[in-house]
């Protein structure tokens, strides 16, 4: 796995990390989904920093970022977090691509701060339709949630393979940074606090849902949704339904790919983000 120098920032009294590439160009800010990190976006940095200045952000709560008990961890205040770090350094109008959870803080922050956000690039986004990996929707339950997500590596494999088409794909190293992520303190309850505030037992909430797509038709922004074919936590039958709900939004499907395509197919994923940001650039 590809890694880059850790990068520090006081965000409100709360330690963040980042990692930085590319020094001209338009920003590009890379979100990752619930229980990841900077390293998610491992395989794309490189790429896309070539003709971007590119900056991949861990979350409140997540990765090696602060991780407060005293925190909300909700959807609203993860967007405020990510759009703070954006104004901290200075990025202006910033093309924002997220996956998963990511993708869903994407969308939040344009609702927010619409002048702060240049486009959207939107992968496997969570919280757009209604169903999701049962394994998710399980560890809502006070108490089962405890015990299934124990910093446990077989169960942390077992997971993560599920987000692949070809988990062969699924490197040793990522579990290995995975687990010690898991294992710090508080990253347990943070994990779970966010995933709660989003979703339940019978999938994400209709009324949210239902709040959320009501409030799209006003996200104006030019958006490329990113869909893997194959993705067994997501299906990709919500990328067709936010493709009709955004004014301005494409979807491209990736095939033979899982929830993460910029792990599983990187070469083909940086090529349609680098396209994409061309023509917004335009």
């Amino acid at each position: 796995m590809q890694h880059f120098p850790d990068q520090w920032l006081d965000l409100g009294g709360l330690r963040t990390r980042y990692w930085a590439a590319g020094h001209s160009g338009s920003p590009v800010l890379l979100l990752h989904g619930i229980g990841c990190s900077v390293t998610e976006w491992n395989h794309s940095i490189s790429a896309l920093s070539q003709n971007h200045r590119v900056f991949a952000l861990d979350m409140l709560g997540a990765g090696a970022s602060a991780k407060p008990a005293s925190e909300s961890y909700s959807l609203r205040r993860l967007a405020e977090f990510a759009l703070q770090f954006t104004q901290a350094l200075n990025l202006g109008p910033v093309h924002i691509a997220g996956n998963s959870l990511g993708g869903r803080l994407a969308l939040e922050c344009a609702l927010a701060a619409p002048q702060q956000v240049a486009s959207l690039l939107l992968v496997d986004p969570a919280g757009v339709g209604r169903e999701t990996f049962i394994n998710f929707r399980l560890a809502t339950v006070p108490l089962l949630g405890e015990l299934l997500t124990l910093p446990l590596r077989p169960a942390l494999k077992m997971l993560w393979r599920e987000a692949y088409f070809n988990s062969g794909l699924l490197e040793e190293e990522r579990i290995d940074a995975k687990l010690a992520d898991a294992k710090q303190p508080y990253a347990q309850a943070a994990f779970l606090r966010t995933l709660r505030g989003f979703l339940g037992i019978g999938g994400f909430p209709k009324d949210q849902l239902a709040a959320l797509h009501a409030a799209l038709p006003g996200v104006h922004q030019p958006t490329l949704i990113c869909w893997g074919r194959e993705d067994k936590l997501l299906p990709v039958a919500q990328g067709e339904q936010l493709q009709r709900l955004l004014p301005n939004a494409r979807l491209q499907v990736f095939e033979r790919c899982g929830h993460v395509p910029q792990l599983e197919v990187p070469q083909a994923f940086n090529a349609a983000a680098l396209a994409f940001w061309v023509e917004v650039d335009a």
